[in-house]
């Protein structure tokens, strides 16, 4: 009997062992539409790593936290992979980069004055993302510096309704972002222009052996070269980006 239930007991844990080993956790951001839905678990940048992590051969688990505290959770032990990742602390392995984002000026076109580079932005009302002056260069920070008003906010889904009702005067914010919440704001809209200044900002996955980013890469080629890719990208941004 004592050899009948440790034979048992052997059989459940291997299933249990299994069926871990069969799934893949990974700490991505919050709420950021169209990348991520938490609700929903859709949106670009979840069904793109979910793609990409069944054709590892995993079922792939989202635990959601704030961008600031993806990497210290991850060096925690939590997780296996962590997404969102633009260096490479020692000790971990980076992926080829699966999501770039583009960030962008947005304007009223009637706006009282031309804007042909970043220093035009002294004397203007600016509001951006959260931590935009981390992401972006020198002289975004050096003209907003001297801005009339600047204001870094966490929630962009009323970013442009305020510029269309004059209480801003630029957006700084990504492209796709931008449309997103433009088109569900004021969908028949063609009162804002869009201004290009800043290269887009490639991210990578990490991952805690090189195997593992070494087989994520292989699944990430692959998915780039199927149709999936670009539907994914038509579905959420309506257009080509990535």
């Amino acid at each position: 009997m004592r050899t009948l239930l440790y034979f048992c007991f052997f059989c459940i844990s291997s299933c249990i062992g299994l069926a871990q080993a069969q799934q893949l956790q990974l700490l991505v951001g919050v709420e950021k539409p169209p990348y991520i839905k938490v609700a929903t678990q859709t949106g670009y940048e979840l069904e793109l790593l979910k793609a990409v992590v069944k054709r590892m051969g995993f079922d792939s688990q989202f635990i959601h936290v704030p961008n600031g505290r993806l990497l210290s959770l991850f060096s925690d032990g939590q997780a296996d992979l962590v997404s969102l990742q633009r260096s490479t602390p020692e000790g971990l392995y980076a992926t080829q980069p699966y999501i770039s984002y583009q960030n962008i000026l947005i304007v009223r076109q009637d706006l009282y004055k031309e804007i042909l580079s970043l220093q035009d932005l002294v004397g203007l009302r600016v509001m951006a993302f959260q931590n935009a002056r981390q992401f972006l260069p020198p002289d975004y920070t050096e003209a907003v510096a001297k801005a009339s008003s600047y204001l870094e906010v966490v929630e962009q889904h009323q970013m442009p309704a305020l510029l269309l009702k004059n209480r801003v005067d630029v957006l700084v914010m990504d492209r796709n972002i931008f449309w997103h919440y433009y088109r569900q704001t004021a969908p028949d809209d063609s009162s804002l222009k869009v201004l290009s200044f800043f290269q887009p900002n490639h991210y990578h996955v990490l991952a805690r052996t090189p195997e593992v980013a070494e087989r994520f890469n292989k699944a990430l080629s692959e998915i780039k070269q199927s149709e999936l890719f670009s539907q994914l990208q038509l579905s959420y941004f309506s257009e080509l980006n990535q």
